[in-house]
């Protein structure tokens, strides 16, 4: 069992970690500051993977005006299991005038694999968020031939849902190889952003463009921006991905993009 819990707050120009609690093997690194003061952490795992009956809690708080970004130095390995399935929950709430960005390197389910995944991002009326996820199902792009992953999103603000999914995928599914599902491809994910308007989505669509094995798709619901990859490659999920985070934080954010320096070990 890991749990970590982050609290950011704006001290003198800058965020900082104001309260940091962990508990089993759930650690960050020193934060870096950008050159505006906003604070980008990474979030390390030292087992560097999740088997059955693990669990792993994140709760991160940005508080009134902080900036904060969490990624992840590595991929997120979900590994066979027999009996209790793994969880991973994510807990962001996120204050008047904060924002948050919650970017992590990409999860692979290997087979055999069982898995619960829970993002729930709570917002004030005046906050903004940027979160993505890539999943890669097996090892070498070998499918997910048995076990299962349940992913859920929860967006909220102020209380009111803006966007809700719940994705199952069963070993061996229809859905892995249906024309309606995944089609075959082992690769997919969703960035997530609020306060977008229809020229951000315009930008985006844009910049992220696809390929005759890859898919990029961009929509969006009331405020919340929505950017889809499906494909074979990771990498490619991450350009696309990279790419439209650069737009929308100089777009909604008003600031520069600056991708954290693990991103390219």
């Amino acid at each position: 069992m890991g749990r970590l819990h982050l609290d950011f707050e704006r001290s003198g120009g800058r965020t900082v970690i104001a309260r940091r609690r962990h508990e089993g093997p759930l650690l960050i690194q020193r934060p870096f500051l950008e050159p505006d003061g906003s604070c980008q952490v990474y979030l390390i795992h030292p087992p560097g993977g999740v088997v059955g009956g693990d669990s792993l809690s994140c709760r991160f708080e940005a508080r009134d005006g902080s900036q904060a970004l969490v990624t992840t130095p590595g991929a997120t390995k979900l590994y066979e299991c027999t009996r209790q399935p793994s969880r991973i929950e994510h807990d962001v709430r996120v204050s008047d005038g904060a924002t948050f960005e919650w970017l992590p390197q990409e999860t692979i389910v290997f087979a055999g694999a069982r898995a619960d995944v829970t993002t729930v991002v709570r917002l004030a009326p005046r906050a903004q968020f940027i979160g993505w996820d890539i999943t890669c199902l097996g090892q070498d792009n070998g499918g997910l031939p048995r076990g299962a992953l349940t992913q859920r999103w929860h967006l909220e603000r102020a209380g009111h849902a803006l966007w809700r999914e719940r994705t199952r995928l069963e070993g061996g599914g229809a859905v892995l190889s249906a024309p309606w599902g995944l089609a075959g491809r082992t690769v997919f994910g969703a960035l997530v952003a609020t306060g977008a308007s229809a020229s951000d989505v315009d930008a985006v669509r844009d910049a992220c463009t696809g390929s005759e094995q890859d898919s990029v798709a961009v929509t969006r619901l009331g405020e919340v921006l929505l950017c889809r990859y499906l494909g074979y490659s990771a990498e490619a999920a991450r350009r696309s991905f990279q790419a439209a985070w650069a737009i929308l934080r100089r777009r909604l954010l008003g600031r520069e993009a600056h991708p954290p320096r693990v991103w390219a070990t």
